[in-house]
């Protein structure tokens, strides 16, 4: 039976976030925010589910064969905060159709590692294409970017809850959680939870690849205890130093130019020293820029 779902939410911004995950969820849903004009009339349908804003609007009132469902709750020292799986078991729950996409095997493919050698807006484009954050079978797709800050993206304003660079000094410390990871992260444009650029641009390579490491390893845990994955895109380090990172994924990317790049340019021996440093069961997949290219939009950096 077709359902819809209708969010009271004012931020535009919060509202493409949370259809993305709906639609990744319920491929099948009408999703409107309300006041929104649709091309879909959603008086021909029975079956409406509620999300709202709890931080600004009511409990909106419905014809009783559905609940609404808050955005928000809070965690801790009064901050408020969006739990999308916590959502996605209220939803179906409170409505008359319940209709959830079957489980998937949620250990696989989880810490992906991405190593470029290709140009911004080409790198961004492939990361589009082909692991962006609807490719992960989990919630909270993270994107770490370990490289100059030259050449992040810059997908939002740096918020509050901190940058590359304090995460990267704070994972050191023996007291440091895999959780405490989310603390530095905010939502970007692209659906990924992300740091953002670091402090000084070359603070990554300042700090250290063991701090990398450091960070990779926590990151390995988050991404088997919780409903997390991640995408660690990976610039201008040397071969010696990446495959110390390598050990911890699931997945590697390499993403190269075109394929004379494998012909006589020493490539080959680095896409041996990287394989040979896969952990077991691991996958490594090399893509070219010329597979991906397409008019795509200017990256701000």
């Amino acid at each position: 039976m077709t359902f819809g779902i209708m969010v009271y939410v004012n931020d535009t911004y919060l509202y493409e976030l949370i259809r993305e995950r709906l639609s990744w969820k319920y491929p099948n849903a009408y999703i409107s925010r309300a006041g929104d004009d649709s091309t879909f009339d959603f008086n021909l349908i029975s079956d409406i589910r509620i999300l709202y804003d709890n931080r600004e609007f009511s409990p909106p009132v419905t014809d009783g064969t559905s609940v609404p469902v808050p955005l928000f709750e809070e965690r801790g020292t009064g901050s408020m905060i969006i739990d999308m799986k916590r959502i996605f078991r209220e939803l179906p729950g409170n409505s008359i159709t319940q209709e959830t996409p079957a489980e998937t095997d949620t250990a696989k493919d989880r810490l992906r590692i991405l190593i470029s050698y290709a140009y911004i807006d080409e790198r961004e484009n492939f990361i589009r294409s082909a692991v962006g954050p609807m490719t992960f079978d989990c919630m909270h797709p993270i994107r770490i970017d370990l490289m100059s800050g030259i050449r992040m993206p810059t997908p939002f304003m740096r918020g509050s809850t901190g940058s590359l660079t304090s995460l990267l000094r704070s994972c050191t410390d023996r007291r440091f959680r895999p959780q405490l990871i989310t603390e530095y992260l905010n939502p970007d444009s692209s659906g990924f939870l992300s740091c953002g650029k670091p402090d000084n641009e070359d603070d990554v390579f300042d700090i250290g690849i063991d701090a990398c490491v450091k960070l990779m390893e926590q990151l390995r845990q988050l991404c088997t205890d919780e409903d997390t994955g991640a995408l660690v895109v990976v610039e201008g380090w040397r071969v010696s130093e990446i495959i110390k990172l390598i050990p911890f994924c699931d997945t590697l990317h390499l993403l190269l130019p075109a394929r004379m790049c494998t012909e006589d340019t020493g490539m080959t021996k680095e896409l041996g020293a990287f394989r040979r440093n896969l952990p077991s069961g691991a996958l490594m997949t090399v893509h070219y820029c010329e597979d991906y290219r397409q008019e795509y939009e200017s990256i701000r950096i």
